[in-house]
């Protein structure tokens, strides 16, 4: 069974306040994926985990060197 994670979970993971993701959300800024169940904004917690794991590695400067060497 799938398990969805709410926008307070992701906020909290996310070290941000919840005001600040549902800003961003509503500005198209990245955000994880997710869907709007009646008044609910849901996030499947794969694809939060895959968002994450995709977005640190294209903004790290890090990480990113080492894979273009």
């Amino acid at each position: 069974m799938k398990r969805y994670l709410t926008i307070e979970e992701v906020s909290a993971y996310l070290h941000m306040q919840v005001g600040t993701a549902r800003n961003r959300l509503s500005r198209g800024e990245p955000m994880p994926p997710s869907v709007k169940i009646g008044r609910r904004r849901l996030f499947p917690e794969d694809d939060f985990q895959e968002w994450l794991d995709s977005f640190l590695r294209n903004n790290d400067p890090i990480i990113s060197r080492s894979q273009g060497s």
